[in-house]
């Protein structure tokens, strides 16, 4: 059985060095990983290869369906259409599919400062991971979406330190909320 409590717990000590030392995702991954069963890593290296990117087609996100995993599909479901949409707005033509975020999207598509769009569309991006999951508390869900987080304040950390800085602390208070109000006959 796996310890999720534990997991989701040590997640911000994972984190905290990063002002010292960029925060190196594959050691947080490998460390989360090391902790979860064969069943459970596996759906880290489904969210691992679909957040590359260039798996993104639609092979992997038909695949990403077995793996009965409610976070994985929610967030590659809305991952697919976002990409969609933006292709759609590029080209100057109708979104196929809608889904509950598209109205703020296309706003975020029309900033013009592209590293302020692509802030706000990872904002985006981060509240949907943690909105997934707002009823879970010690899932494997809960640790997907820290993980899709930590993968956001990663990029912004490279591309601007002091955004990356801010999101990290953001995660690291958000993790650290999750145990107010929660006593200990409940976990």
């Amino acid at each position: 059985m796996t310890n999720y409590p534990y997991i989701i717990a040590s997640f911000p000590d994972l984190l905290l060095d990063f002002e010292q030392h960029p925060i190196d995702e594959g050691a947080v991954i490998a460390e989360v990983k090391g902790q979860l069963s064969e069943k459970d890593g596996k759906l880290v290296d489904w969210l691992e290869f679909g957040l590359e990117g260039s798996h993104l087609n639609p092979h992997f996100y038909r695949n990403i369906r077995q793996t009965r995993c409610r976070f994985l599909i929610s967030w590659f479901d809305f991952d697919r259409k976002l990409r969609l949409a933006k292709v759609a707005h590029l080209e100057g033509k109708a979104v196929e599919e809608a889904f509950p975020e598209l109205d703020k999207a296309y706003i975020l598509f029309k900033v013009d400062n592209l590293l302020q769009r692509e802030k706000l569309l990872d904002r985006l991006c981060w509240d949907k991971a943690a909105e997934l999951v707002d009823f879970d508390i010690f899932t494997v869900d809960t640790i997907l979406s820290l993980l899709v987080r930590l993968h956001i304040a990663a990029r912004w950390n490279k591309l601007d330190p002091k955004a990356g800085a801010q999101l990290f602390k953001q995660l690291v208070d958000e993790v650290r909320g999750t145990f107010q109000g929660i006593n200990a006959e409940q976990i």
